[in-house]
């Protein structure tokens, strides 16, 4: 599940590194956006929601985060409705 969500956001331009054990991979948000702001794009553009880092506190403010603990149909289908919206 993290490679799935690591490789489809690489391809759609998010530097992300992936995480090594936690079930949240935590992405930085591209230049000229806040996390909310992000995030309110994502859920137009394609109809996924990903949270806003800065729901999380201070810190959290410029990364969105996804989790990783959702069966892997509904994770694959949401990766392939990032790619397809927001790939370019």
């Amino acid at each position: 599940r993290r490679d799935l969500v690591v490789g489809a956001l690489q391809e759609i331009g998010v530097d992300v590194t992936a995480p090594k054990g936690t079930i949240y991979v935590w992405a930085p948000v591209p230049e000229g956006h806040t996390s909310a702001s992000y995030c309110e794009l994502v859920l137009e553009e394609s109809g996924v929601v990903v949270s806003p880092g800065g729901s999380y506190g201070p810190n959290g403010e410029g990364f969105f985060r996804i989790s990783l603990t959702i069966d892997d149909d509904r994770l694959s289908e949401a990766m392939e409705r990032l790619r397809s919206s927001l790939g370019g």
